[in-house]
């Protein structure tokens, strides 16, 4: 199991996230949906100067015109989703750090997760938690403060599954 051996992207050699058919099968447009037909190692590609948003064997790809949502790690709208399960765009965690100087967003997401009412492999593109992505835009905008003019532009790291039940103990670690 080299690295050379992990799948990459057809278009930027991006090494792929592997994603369960139902994130695709959820968000591709009608269209699409019957070039997924047959295929059950999807890859995800993360690089935001790339517009091929999954990918398979046979060059199988799907790009951001595929999908019926904009793609967080592909756009740089401050109207994208940064959160699909619960629709907090990029602008609305902006708007309330400008207005607050912080984010409330992380914990919400992060209890009603411990609910169980995520959906993140349907509503998600890249088919996991939201939270290191929704963290990133927080820190970015605090970052930015109120002078910021125009708002900070987040780039779409890979971030890790937070939406995982806390281990016990505190909880201050990245989740």
């Amino acid at each position: 199991m080299t690295a050379s051996s992990e799948p990459t992207c057809p278009r930027c050699g991006e090494r792929g996230r592997k994603v369960r058919e139902v994130t695709p099968r959820s968000l591709l447009v009608d269209a699409a949906k019957p070039r997924l037909d047959g295929q059950h190692d999807l890859r995800f590609c993360g690089r935001s100067d790339c517009d091929v948003v999954y990918f398979g064997e046979g060059g199988l790809r799907f790009g951001t015109h595929d999908l019926r949502v904009l793609v967080f790690e592909k756009s740089t709208e401050r109207s994208r989703s940064v959160c699909y399960c619960f629709e907090h765009t990029v602008a609305d965690i902006e708007d309330e750090v400008r207005r607050t100087g912080g984010s409330e967003v992380p914990d919400r997401i992060a209890a009603a997760c411990k609910q169980g009412l995520d959906r993140c492999e349907e509503t998600n593109p890249q088919g996991t938690c939201c939270l290191g992505n929704v963290r990133q835009v927080v820190r970015a905008a605090i970052a930015v403060g109120a002078a910021g003019a125009g708002g900070p532009r987040c780039d779409g790291m890979h971030p890790p599954d937070c939406c995982a039940p806390a281990a016990s103990g505190t909880g201050g670690s990245r989740r």
